[in-house]
């Protein structure tokens, strides 16, 4: 716990993005309502699972795809952005759904279902409890890695604003969510929460908020670390949950729009 606050404090001082310190403190305090620590070994489970980001061969393939496809975008990148804002690619209510789901109520959503589900089914507090760090821990390691990436980049957005273009914060967020989503509730779960994940990136695009290459490295960042903790987490549970695994996700350069 002592480590977590040192890592609080210091992202303070770097004043990181409000969604990410939110993640953070809603952890925090879930451990302290529940009066538990739970998973025992969570400290061991977040290294593990965030390890495996770099080092499992999927998630290499994963990254090392959308990086050769989001560099090849930005060859396109200004024509994509011409056609969105001349055209567009959503109507402006789905749109703005997309926006607030990607950045506001994802996470509510999932949390949610979480807490619906799991006093539906009757479980444990252990088990709930355990579904609350799983999702909350990929969605904060999620949020870590995508600031940084903003900070170190610094690319200038689509309309002008400065300086946290790539990656696209809500386009990884949702495809966190959904890897998560899939590995608690199912294929047919996971299927849907991608789409809205899909959504969310293409609304990214329309609102002249990322260029193309942006929301391609979002999708794949944000699938590799929830498929990442989602592994790892059916593996801390020894398949006792009857979990689904998170279902290969084939990056192409069409499927952030």
């Amino acid at each position: 716990m002592n480590g977590i606050c040192i890592l609080l404090s210091q992202f303070s001082k770097e004043r990181i993005s409000l969604n990410t310190k939110y993640l953070l403190y809603i952890f925090l305090l879930s451990n302290i309502l529940f009066g538990e620590d739970l998973p025992k070994s969570w400290k061991d489970y977040w290294h593990t699972s965030a390890q495996s980001i770099l080092t499992n061969k999927s998630n290499q393939l994963i990254l090392s795809s959308a990086a050769l496809s989001a560099f090849t975008a930005t060859k396109i990148d200004m024509r994509v952005k011409s056609y969105a804002q001349s055209q567009g690619l959503l109507s402006d209510p789905v749109s703005h759904f997309g926006d607030l789901y990607g950045g506001k109520w994802g996470h509510w959503i999932l949390w949610s279902s979480i807490i619906v589900s799991s006093q539906m089914k009757n479980e444990s507090k252990d088990i709930l409890i355990s579904k609350m760090q799983f999702s909350t821990l990929a969605m904060v390691t999620n949020g870590i890695l995508t600031e940084s990436m903003k900070r170190s980049f610094g690319r200038t957005r689509p309309n002008g604003s400065c300086c946290k273009s790539f990656p696209s914060g809500h386009t990884s967020h949702s495809f966190t969510m959904a890897a998560v989503a899939s590995e608690l509730y199912g294929k047919e779960m996971g299927i849907l929460t991608y789409g809205l994940a899909t959504l969310v990136a293409m609304s990214r695009i329309n609102d002249n908020k990322h260029y193309l290459s942006d929301v391609i490295f979002g999708a794949a960042l944000g699938t590799v670390v929830g498929r990442s903790f989602a592994m790892n987490y059916r593996n801390s549970m020894g398949n006792s949950l009857s979990v689904n695994p998170t279902p290969q996700f084939r990056l192409q350069l069409t499927i952030p729009l």
